[in-house]
């Protein structure tokens, strides 16, 4: 397992450092569902970005893995990470309790 791990951060050390692999910043989305797959519409505020079409096996892998890593993120560091949802119910309470 640790001789893969490497080779993980290998490949993502190398991905980072090639002006080859295209790197974008989203801090907004959109996801639709068609027949046979899925897509992401990553936005930076209200630009689109990019577009990700996903199958729904990769979708589904995505999902999962994703969501292990924030929660092994938020147990090694002990916070919550709120999600957008979260933020805009706080936020529309204009702070008030």
């Amino acid at each position: 397992m640790k001789k893969q791990e490497e080779n993980l951060k290998v490949e993502v050390d190398k991905a980072l450092k090639s002006s080859e692999v295209l790197k974008i910043y989203a801090n907004a989305f959109v996801i639709a569902t068609g027949v046979g797959d899925m897509f992401i519409l990553f936005k930076n505020g209200d630009i689109p970005v990019a577009i990700l079409n996903l199958s729904y096996t990769l979708s589904k892998t995505l999902a999962i893995k994703l969501g292990r890593a924030i929660s092994d993120l938020e147990r090694m560091t002990g916070n919550t990470i709120m999600t957008t949802d979260q933020i805009i119910k706080v936020m529309s309470k204009g702070g008030e309790e």
